[in-house]
């Protein structure tokens, strides 16, 4: 079973890189923690159909929050093709059976957003270009506590 999730990272990162779950850089989550019984070439072909229609994304930080779990983000405003593509997420990766975690985060109860961290975060009115989507693994070696960006694709 794959555990993933789909991210754009506000600074590039390399194919590989792994990360403590809570140590991420900068980055929007265009699908939050999932679960499938397809494999990463499915989910890649899904994902890269989702967001083909978009040459990257431009949004402005907004008003902080909170989120159910605790995490501390930043909202994008002026973000709504992040909207559309998550959603276009959701309509390609719905006949690989993929769960999402979190479902209250998924469709309306979708908030575009950085997660703000103790080191960075992104200001208010601070303009954010995300040019690349990346499929992060969520449990790599069973892992849950690190994240690994097994795959990644521009926005052209």
């Amino acid at each position: 079973m794959l555990r993933f999730a789909v991210v754009s990272f506000l600074e590039p990162v390399a194919l590989d890189s792994e990360y403590d779950a809570e140590a991420l850089p900068l980055h929007v989550t265009l699908l939050s923690a999932a679960s499938t019984d397809a494999d990463l070439g499915q989910v890649a072909e899904a994902v890269e159909q989702a967001v083909a229609a978009f040459p990257g994304f431009v949004a402005r930080g907004g008003d902080d929050d909170e989120h159910d779990d605790g995490t501390e983000v930043t909202l994008l405003d002026e973000a709504s093709e992040i909207v559309d593509a998550h959603r276009a997420l959701i309509a390609e990766l719905r006949d690989l059976g993929v769960r999402v975690d979190d479902p209250g985060r998924v469709g309306r109860g979708f908030r575009p957003a950085v997660s703000i961290t103790a080191e960075e975060r992104i200001e208010r009115g601070e303009r954010v270009e995300l040019r690349a989507v990346a499929i992060l693994d969520c449990a790599p070696e069973g892992d849950d506590a690190r994240r690994l960006v097994i795959d990644q694709m521009p926005l052209l």
